[in-house]
């Protein structure tokens, strides 16, 4: 069967990429395709954001810092 073959694939794709699988199929249910290209081009930029990162590349700063600059 034509749907076991492909959930046998999908087991394959990384954890990231089984994710954007599932919200693109869950989509198809729920938007337009306007609005799922647009989730997805999110959900692209956050997985960069996340590799950059793990890769340190991005300066972090704590919440305390944050708020402490904030109510200066």
């Amino acid at each position: 069967m034509q749907t076991e073959s492909l959930f046998k694939e999908a087991l394959l794709l990384s954890p990231v990429d089984r994710v954007k699988l599932m919200d693109l199929l869950i989509d198809s249910f729920q938007h337009d395709e306007a609005s799922s290209k647009h989730e997805f081009v999110w959900a692209e930029h956050a997985e960069n954001i996340c590799t950059e990162i793990d890769k340190n590349r991005v300066k972090l700063h704590s919440l305390g810092s944050v708020l402490s600059e904030l109510n200066k």
